[in-house]
């Protein structure tokens, strides 16, 4: 049995299911998540590209899942069995921000 579950949530103004989860990287904290698309139409709005709010449960470690909201942005959009998978990552994560700032040094 998967250590997370599909729930239903939003990302931006699409509705479908999926769920966000906490990790810790070598650089701190970060959210990532999936999200499954209810319609074509949610997936036409989300292939346009830039920042989204995710709402919805967010799983962590030790105390299980928290309903939250956050901006985020997509990573990847890949078709499955289930239909169209959409990884996101918050916006706010350290690793990022660092790749970001070491490109504009260079």
């Amino acid at each position: 049995m998967g250590k997370y579950q599909l729930e239903r949530v939003t990302l931006g103004e699409a509705q479908g299911q999926g769920y966000a989860f906490k990790r810790r990287t070598a650089f701190g904290k970060a959210r990532k998540g999936i999200f499954f698309p209810d319609s074509d139409e949610d997936l036409d709005l989300l292939e346009e590209g830039g920042q989204y709010t995710f709402t919805g449960s967010c799983y962590y470690r030790q105390r299980g899942p928290r309903d939250r909201e956050f901006d985020v942005i997509i990573s990847n959009i890949t078709s499955t069995r289930m239909g169209h998978r959409i990884d996101f990552e918050a916006i706010d994560n350290p690793e990022p921000v660092l790749t970001v700032e070491v490109a504009e040094e260079e």
